[in-house]
């Protein structure tokens, strides 16, 4: 679907979810846009490259076109002619960016990629002719530039890591500089990172507002990616107080992501979020009061709540999310020996995608071999809710990092209580927000994240407790009712967006 001639009225901009990965934030825009079925909408999908992908959602009828941006695209072949550029200046530009968020800087590096350049020796006749992203990532200028912003940003790492981080960021930068841009009369990014970028570009080049909308704090939950990764290698030894503060490679990748969110936050009219905690990771990086607003998520509830019980035979506890490390499915696995030792006729479902990450998938699976528990739990893939909650007890989320997270909203309208990490907002949906008068009560357990042992007992306290199950999922409901319902949380966007829209 290619961009029509006349502007859609939001261009949503989205990196590594909707619509080719199921659930979460996937979910919750294809709901946002058909809720507005009088807007126009158009989607740009930030890919990590460009491979074909098979959509998982199908478009609402308001959605004009869908646009790819591969942030690392095969380019094999499509080298020019080198380029006259000088490095200096776009070494200068892009260390400003990557390690002080300067948002004028990102401003000069779309000025210089819109300039045209000649190619060929210096005496070269050819006319001057547009840049290309191949420009500034594959030919000499480039790697010049590379090589002088490695002397100035992170001396002491890994020079061969630091090419491949540079490849990776910068190259990523670059697809977001170049992509085409299609018209609308406001952009809204649904993270910073390279959708964050990307809106910030348009913004820039068209002068109309853009919003960022974040769920999960995107620079929040690459620091622990990047702080688990085992495939980047450190040089500097910082000590237990982190007082060297000479860049490592792991710190140029995290210090980026916070400069392209500084970026990105300089140049929104509007930047909401899910709930008041978040907007205090938002502020250190840039983010202005006059800017920030919540809007919390809001539920369908007649969807779930008229689902009522189906006898089940066995107790029976569900985790359901993607088969990805961030939602820890490994400690939900380690937890059920505990579940299984207080009521050994429980059910453990994992309801979810399982294509995600091949490779976690198949750790999983192993955990539960070495464990000798592959009667206990069992692997559904991805299901319609609807045909599970009638027949589950109770709902755990074992995230190392989570936002506001649908399923435990959609537990609520259901009626069933969960057991929760304390990540996001969850303590907040389980035993109410602080400003939440008068307070209903507590809707299940909250536990530490990665405490297996925890999140075991406390499942198992539940199950074992009919009475206290019945108790805590009314609690939830009622919450759910009161402070997430889908119509209050739409009206909050459609005012944005008439906000944003506004000429």
């Amino acid at each position: 679907m290619s961009p029509p001639a006349e502007p859609v009225d939001v261009c949503i901009v989205v990196e590594g979810c909707y619509p080719y990965v199921a659930g979460g934030v996937s979910s919750w825009l294809d709901w946002l846009i058909r809720k507005q079925p009088d807007l126009s909408f158009g989607v740009v999908a930030v890919t990590a490259d460009d491979r074909p992908r098979e959509p998982k959602y199908r478009l609402a009828p308001n959605v004009r076109f869908l646009q790819r941006l591969a942030l690392a695209p095969d380019e094999h072949g499509e080298a020019e002619p080198r380029p006259i550029l000088d490095p200096e200046p776009l070494a200068e530009l892009l260390c400003h960016i990557l390690r002080d968020g300067d948002a004028a800087a990102f401003a000069g590096l779309l000025a210089l990629a819109g300039r045209p350049v000649r190619r060929g020796g210096p005496l070269s006749r050819r006319a001057p002719a547009p840049p290309t992203r191949a420009d500034f990532i594959h030919s000499r200028p480039a790697w010049q530039a590379l090589t002088l912003s490695y002397d100035r940003l992170a001396p002491q790492a890994s020079f061969t890591d630091f090419f491949w981080a540079w490849q990776s960021l910068v190259g990523g930068l670059m697809s977001v500089v170049f992509a085409p841009l299609p018209r609308a009369r406001c952009y809204h990014a649904i993270s910073t990172g390279y959708a964050g970028l990307y809106a910030a570009r348009a913004a820039l080049a068209t002068g109309r507002p853009c919003a960022i909308t974040e769920h999960g704090i995107y620079t929040n939950e690459r620091r622990i990616d990047l702080v688990m990764a085992d495939w980047i290698t450190d040089r500097i030894e910082s000590g237990l107080l982190g007082l060297d503060q000479r860049m490592d490679v792991r710190d140029f990748w995290i210090r980026s992501f916070e400069s392209y969110a500084s970026i990105a936050y300089a140049a929104s009219s509007r930047i909401t979020t899910l709930y008041g905690a978040n907007q205090t990771l938002q502020r250190p990086m840039g983010a202005r009061d006059e800017q920030m607003e919540v809007i919390p998520n809001g539920i369908e509830i007649e969807r779930f709540g008229t689902l009522g019980r189906l006898p089940h035979p066995r107790p029976t506890v569900a985790l359901i999310g993607r088969v990805v490390p961030i939602k820890d499915i490994e400690a939900f696995i380690a937890a059920a020996p505990v579940i299984l030792k207080a009521v050994p006729e429980a059910e453990i479902l994992i309801l979810g995608p399982m294509d995600e990450d091949p490779d976690y998938f198949d750790l999983c699976r192993r955990r539960i071999a070495e464990l000798g528990l592959e009667e206990a739990i069992r692997f559904t893939g991805k299901v319609d809710l609807r045909d599970y909650l009638p027949r589950i007890d109770l709902i755990v989320l074992t995230s190392i990092s989570e936002a506001q997270p649908l399923v435990l909203l959609e537990a609520g309208a259901a009626g069933i209580p969960c057991v929760t990490t304390d990540v996001g907002s969850c303590r907040e949906i389980v035993e109410g927000a602080p400003e939440e008068s008068p307070n209903l009560g507590i809707a299940g357990r909250v536990v530490p994240p990665m405490d297996s042992q925890a999140i075991g007992a406390a499942v198992a306290e539940l199950l074992a407790d009919a009475g206290e199950r019945e108790r805590c999922g009314a609690v939830l409901r009622r919450r759910v009712e009161t402070a997430f319902l889908s119509e209050t949380s739409a009206v909050r966007y459609r005012t944005l967006y008439e906000r944003l829209c506004t000429p």
